[in-house]
């Protein structure tokens, strides 16, 4: 490994340490914006209830995939920029 590689990952290990700090003391609002009593689907049967209370009910495996993506494409840049030896 060469000077450069060693203070990326450096860098990227500070940032992912204060990014950590910030978000467990100011909190992260995921779910403070998501509103439950919201009928956002046709409610009048009981499939549309079960539907929409499915939906904001599992936020969490939303985030996951969302999180899973992004780090899918990040890991994809890097193989596409890697440095042939």
């Amino acid at each position: 490994m060469d000077r450069v590689e060693i203070a990326g990952l450096v860098m990227s290990a500070i940032l992912i340490v204060v990014v950590y700090l910030f978000i467990m003391k100011n909190g992260f609002p995921a779910f403070l914006y998501a509103v439950s009593n919201t009928n956002l689907v046709d409610v009048t049967r009981q499939v549309g209830r079960e539907s929409s209370l499915f939906m904001w009910s599992r936020r969490g495996i939303d985030l996951i995939v969302q999180a899973l993506v992004l780090l899918g494409a990040a890991v994809g840049s890097l193989a596409l920029l890697r440095r042939e030896e």
